[in-house]
């Protein structure tokens, strides 16, 4: 089964920063970790936004901000996927018999 939740230095280690670049992402509220059992975790999702700061922020030379917008703006167009995908299912279905 698949971890949930992932420590800090599992998220350094997935992502290919340091602890620092983590530490400052969770300081500017681009993630936001979970305490469980008096521990601070990071979520999956959590996890990717970082692997996604790292690209746009190391690799394509974009500012905080800037990648704070690119986040939000990827969660909209995920968000808008499922629900497409949903509109999708529902129609395919065909019409419902009352």
């Amino acid at each position: 089964m698949a971890k949930k939740y992932l420590r800090i230095s599992e998220v350094v280690d997935i992502c290919g920063v340091d602890k620092e670049f983590v530490l400052r992402q969770e300081e500017e509220r681009l993630i936001r970790p979970v305490s469980r059992r008096k521990q601070k975790l990071y979520p999956l999702d959590q996890v990717d936004r970082v692997r996604v700061a790292r690209t746009l922020i190391k690799e394509m030379g974009v500012n905080l901000e800037g990648a704070e917008v690119a986040l939000h703006m990827r969660e909209q167009m995920i968000a808008m996927q499922r629900q497409f995908q949903r509109a999708m299912r529902s129609l395919l279905k065909g019409p419902r018999k009352i």
